[in-house]
């Protein structure tokens, strides 16, 4: 008997020896896990010519600061004895302290803005009297002037009956870097007016008014642009043409009062040489909370990694025969993969100019590398979890083999030991990376981004989204950065003809193909793998019924004495009643944090949205205003469905089972 205490006692050490031997290395490699996952690639990303992202001013992930002004304002016939040379000298002034502004805003926040020079930017129509002063107090003071007419070029300079408001037209129309001209009809010259003013107004930051203060005497005048531009939140500086009162800024936002729909009476006003630095600020300047800021340097400091420990999701989606495992799953996407695939949806729509420049430049690798690193993080989360819940269930299992195996007991519970640490190292690792947190944002910039991509086309560059419905769902990084992004984008240098909504309405109809199979997939494959595992669980909860009906059979019966003298049934169907419902309450478990059921509900309902949008749009007549409206229905359809899923997830972090 001593001897063979003393066999046991040195298996056990043996066996503990071994074990610490695991968990040391186990514990090593979770820490390497747990730092790796803390920067999401080995080697920085490199730009096109081979410079460090990360200082480099061309790097597309630190936009380059730019401003837009818009205006607005009466024809030389109505601003009738307003003094021109006051109006151009207050001009003046505005556009100097809006640059010395937007200075001051790259100087204090040089860790988010590329080191370019910042752009700042007008956009007008060109017309004779307000638009023609703006640009020409625009072009001396270096601004880049945009375009945007109501007609053709060449349509729209009968607008000028004297030579000499011909020639400022020429002229201004020449140093325009970008000009987007809109079908207008001369059998509607209203309606045309109003649409290049609100181009005009999803343009802008801010928009210049130089207007009598009087209500509107047509569509698409003076007063109705103001009026929209209050609305929408878009800052107004006003200039009086019938005195020489100073400026006033018109915006809800110099309130701490939310208001869902401002107006003329109750915007709140200042005066501009007050606030109107504050102003740029405020729609320039990243948030100044800490988490927005360490999400902010997180995605500007992104890394490439060769490949990723996290397998448990794929290894799921393997056992349960959804997907097989694919050389994707060891290796994270690459951002330029995830930007070529937004790029060839939108060949058809190539774009010219510094748009062009900006699109291909600066939003479609922007969206490669938010889309590529929400798609790493979503693995990552997700395997998260898998592990959690998995590990949890094992744990038991090992806790219950203590029963039929007494023997080495020991070992066991320090293999279970070592099973809870891992669960509980894996927990802290993801939340210290912030695997959640990244993976939801990320997201969210990228879709941001892919739906600025399709209704910019059209000059809309969705400035305003999210001001009021979605302000508590899109984290301030993510709307700062798109936007930012964004803004750099300006107007297309295009007539919009029947040619160029052709090339656009192809281009949105790829997007959306593109869009319907990625859903119509993902539904598929996460509807089937929530069935699976909720019938797995419904065996394992049957298999424990079963176990015990047996044994109460058995033991009715007296078997249960007779087959206990060779096995200890008793024990065996312990292990069996706690060890199956914990499997499929760890199922289960693992199904919940999932919402399996919930994201494939979703896809299935974005798939029918957006069938139903492909029709509509393919089946319209070209018309400038008809898609315009389709793409920004594309726009609201595609961040509706990312907003609700952000707030279904909000909610799930990591988290231990239990």
């Amino acid at each position: 008997m001593q001897i063979q205490g003393q066999a046991q006692t040195l298996c056990a050490n043996r066996y503990l020896s071994e074990l610490g031997g695991y968990a040391r290395m186990l514990t090593i490699y979770l820490a390497k896990v747990a730092s790796s996952y803390s920067n999401l690639w080995m080697e920085q990303i490199e730009s096109p010519s081979g410079q460090n992202p990360t200082t480099h001013p061309s790097n597309p992930r630190r936009p380059r600061l730019h401003l837009t002004i818009g205006v607005t304002g009466h024809r030389s016939a109505r601003l009738g004895d307003a003094d021109r040379a006051e109006l151009a000298a207050g001009l003046e002034n505005l556009l100097a302290q809006l640059g010395s502004a937007t200075l001051a805003v790259q100087h204090a926040n040089a860790a988010v803005f590329s080191t370019e020079t910042p752009c700042l930017r007008l956009v007008s129509a060109l017309a004779e009297g307000a638009d023609s002063l703006a640009a020409q107090a625009a072009l001396a003071a270096g601004w880049r002037l945009d375009a945007c007419l109501p007609f053709a070029p060449d349509i729209y300079r009968s607008d000028f009956a004297e030579a000499p408001a011909r020639a400022t037209y020429d002229s201004l129309l020449a140093q325009a870097t970008a000009v987007f001209a809109l079908p207008g009809s001369r059998d509607n010259t209203e309606a045309a007016y109003e649409a290049a003013g609100r181009v005009m107004l999803e343009q802008s930051d801010i928009v210049f008014a130089l207007w009598d203060g009087e209500a509107a005497r047509g569509r698409g005048g003076t007063a109705q642009i103001v009026e929209e531009a209050v609305a929408r939140h878009v800052p107004v500086v006003h200039l009086d043409t019938r005195n020489s009162a100073p400026p006033l800024v018109l915006w809800s936002g110099l309130s701490n009062v939310d208001a869902e729909t401002p107006t003329l009476d109750s915007v709140p006003r200042a005066a501009a040489a007050d606030v109107l630095g504050a102003v740029a600020g405020a729609l320039t300047i990243p948030p100044d909370n800490d988490v927005d800021r360490r999400m902010l340097t997180r995605f500007f400091d992104e890394r490439r990694r060769k490949g990723t420990p996290a397998l448990p999701y794929p290894l799921l989606l393997m056992m349960a025969g959804i997907k097989r495992l694919r050389v994707a799953d060891f290796r994270p996407l690459r951002s330029e993969i995830c930007a070529d695939r937004l790029r060839r949806c939108l060949q058809a729509n190539p774009g010219t100019g510094l748009y062009g420049v900006a699109l291909q430049q600066r939003l479609i690798p922007q969206f490669g590398v938010a889309d590529a690193v929400a798609s790493y993080y979503a693995q990552v989360f997700r395997s998260g979890f898998v592990a959690n819940f998995g590990l949890a269930g094992l744990a038991v299992l090992l806790a219950s083999l203590g029963l039929l195996l007494p023997t080495i007991k020991l070992p066991l519970i320090a293999a279970e030991l070592l099973l809870i640490f891992s669960i509980l190292t894996n927990t802290r690792a993801g939340r210290r990376a912030g695997w959640h947190e990244r993976w939801m944002d990320d997201r969210h910039l990228a879709e941001q981004l892919r739906a600025s991509a399709v209704v910019s086309m059209l000059g809309d560059l969705d400035l305003r989204s999210g001001e009021s419905r979605d302000a508590a769902v899109i984290p301030g990084w993510v709307r700062w950065l798109s936007r930012a992004t964004t803004r750099e984008m300006g107007l297309p240098s295009a007539v919009v003809d029947n040619t160029y909504l052709e090339q656009v309405r192809t281009a949105a109809t790829t997007l959306i193909a593109d869009q319907i199979g990625y859903h119509r997939t993902n539904a598929a494959h996460i509807r089937l793998l929530d069935h699976r595992l909720h019938h797995v669980g419904d065996y394992l909860f049957g298999g424990t019924v079963v176990a015990c009906l047996a044994w109460i059979a058995m033991r009715l019966l007296g078997v249960l004495e007779v087959i206990g003298q060779r096995f200890d049934v008793t024990s065996f169907v312990t292990v069996i009643t706690a060890v199956l419902p914990a499997m499929g309450a760890s199922l289960y478990g693992t199904r919940m944090q999932g919402d399996f059921a919930g994201v494939a509900d979703r896809a299935s309902v974005m798939v029918k949205r957006l069938e139903r949008l492909q029709r509509a749009i393919e089946s319209d007549p070209l018309d400038f205003l008809r898609l315009t409206s389709r793409l920004r229905r594309l726009s609201d359809i595609m961040l509706t469905d990312v907003s609700n899923w952000r707030t279904t997830y909000q909610a799930r972090p990591l988290t231990l089972p239990g």
